[in-house]
């Protein structure tokens, strides 16, 4: 079933890094405030509320982790707030030894129990992304083969497999590639995930370039992709749409909370310089206004999650 309204979420960790000593529940409170209709659990966010010392006596990982998610609902619900999607599963899609696809499915089979417990009906996928070191494939068929697995027991749980193509991946990195492989899939309960960075950034961004953020061709490689969505891609294959910008990365990562100077630079851009669209403090870069409104323009009508990543959310500052 497609929704026929738009609302509003924001993901967790867009409110203050919990190693930062921001904890999920003041988060709660926080997108309560600011009028927020739901919220995008971010996976590392419930792992620190389990690793908190009312969970401490508990033996086992997921013997916390469930705690803490039943917890999470319960002060969620309190504040009249869905949660709509734990993120972002990834180290999956495109794994070729059986072994490593049978151990990421055993913790997939935990994140769905977790999505249970939480009341989210969305479990969100990336494409593999760096630093993983395993042996991967490229072929949309074995892709599409292992994310099947994942649909298909995601079902037993009734949840939705969402699945996004980031701009530094590996092996998957543009959403044309997704919509092929969720149509190779052929499952109802396996969607795509749609970002307005990631699909701006990859399509038109130079992330470095303070000068000129834009790539020279970026606007119209941009637009020909925008078409391209237009006529392929309806409403009930999206499983929803995530929205922020970025400004400008600095290519020596001078004063980034976490520095890695071999990661992609979309990577760089994305850890410390995701902001909101529209964000007249920093001043985004990227055309993603026109992502949005071509993704509008579909007829989506569903969740709508801000997900912004920014060195400001790293301070200890609650304003």
């Amino acid at each position: 079933m497609v929704p026929d309204t738009v609302r509003v979420a924001i993901a967790t960790n867009a409110l203050g890094k919990s190693v930062a000593g921001h904890d999920i529940y003041s988060k709660l409170v926080a997108a309560h405030a600011h009028g927020f209709d739901g919220v995008e659990l971010a996976f590392e966010c419930l792992e620190v509320h389990a690793s908190t010392s009312q969970f401490a006596e508990k033996d086992s990982r997921e013997g916390k982790l469930r705690l803490a998610a039943k917890d999470i609902e319960r002060k969620a619900s309190a504040l009249s707030l869905e949660i709509i999607a734990l993120n972002p599963f990834g180290a999956y899609d495109g794994l070729r030894d059986q072994g490593d696809i049978e151990s990421r499915l055993r913790e997939a089979d935990l994140w769905l129990q977790l999505c249970e417990i939480l009341g989210a009906p969305i479990l969100q996928m990336c494409s593999c992304i760096y630093p993983l070191q395993k042996p991967l494939t490229s072929n949309a068929h074995d892709i599409a083969k292992n994310i099947r697995r994942l649909g298909l027991l995601a079902k037993k749980y009734n949840k939705i497999v969402a699945y996004e193509a980031t701009a530094w991946g590996i092996h998957i990195d543009t959403w044309q590639q997704t919509r092929d492989i969720v149509a190779l899939v052929g499952l109802s309960n396996v969607r795509l995930c749609l970002d307005t960075f990631h699909i701006a950034a990859r399509e038109a961004g130079d992330p470095f370039n303070q000068a000129a953020p834009v790539r020279v061709d970026g606007r119209r490689r941009l637009e020909e992709s925008l078409a391209e969505m237009r006529h392929t891609v309806t409403p009930s294959d999206i499983g929803y749409f995530q929205l922020s910008d970025a400004t400008v990365a600095d290519p020596n990562q001078t004063g980034y909370p976490r520095r890695d100077l071999d990661q992609p630079p979309f990577m760089t851009q994305s850890r410390n310089c995701r902001i909101f669209p529209c964000e007249p403090q920093h001043g985004g870069t990227l055309p993603v206004v026109e992502v949005a409104r071509a993704v509008f323009d579909l007829g989506y009508r569903g969740w709508v999650s801000m997900e912004v990543f920014h060195t400001d959310l790293w301070t200890q500052d609650r304003s």
